[in-house]
């Protein structure tokens, strides 16, 4: 755990005084930066399971395109592009939660994708009973069995690489808690080309 590290780490620093204290300060600061991220996901998590939000009038599009403004610089960054595409998609909810599905969902396509020239494809469309998201990422090839954990907490998947933004293995789960939280669904496609397609279907909202 994160305090068990932060507590081996202050054990080798105080029997080896002449070790680099800056490195250790560099190290017990990204480990308790994980600690941090860890405990806010659990929360969320454990919010999300109660189901203790108010609903109101959401527009999932509007909310995705939000989630892929902010994540743009990290995208950038790491070589990827985002497009997004959408209808008006009216569902019930809360704004919060459902803005950190999509941001789960992007950031997600973001980091797990090719090293470089990657794509990332947001889209959210009206149907008859309801409203979809869907999240595409070009990627390594995966298996079906690798699939089948990713919603799992604490799971990334044998292919998937640790990296500073890769998150606490808590990111599809949360949107799987999300989903189910507010009567929808998740599903995991793989993508013939590599990658993944991720869908969330959602009631539409009520008049």
């Amino acid at each position: 755990t994160p305090l068990a590290t932060t507590q081996t780490l202050l054990e080798v620093a105080r029997h080896d005084p002449e070790g680099d204290t800056s490195e250790l300060l560099d190290r017990l600061y990204a480990v308790n930066a994980r600690a941090i991220d860890l405990t806010e996901a659990l929360l969320l998590l454990s919010r999300a399971d109660q189901r203790s939000f108010t609903r109101e009038p959401v527009d999932l599009s509007l909310l995705a395109e939000e989630a892929a403004e902010t994540l743009l610089p990290l995208a950038e960054a790491r070589g990827v592009a985002i497009e997004t595409s959408g209808d008006v998609t009216l569902t019930s909810g809360s704004p919060a939660l459902l803005l950190q599905l999509c941001t789960n969902l992007i950031h997600n396509a973001v980091v797990h994708n090719l090293p470089q020239q990657g794509n990332v494809w947001v889209s959210a469309r009206a149907q008859p009973t309801g409203v979809a998201l869907t999240v595409e990422n070009t990627g390594e090839q995966l298996t079906p069995q690798l699939v089948s954990t990713l919603t799992e907490p604490f799971q990334r998947g044998r292919a998937r690489r640790r990296s500073d933004h890769a998150g606490v293995g808590l990111g599809l789960a949360i949107v799987k808690s999300i989903a189910r939280a507010h009567d929808g669904t998740l599903t995991l496609t793989l993508r013939a080309d590599g990658g993944l397609r991720v869908t969330v279907f959602l009631p539409s909202a009520r008049p």
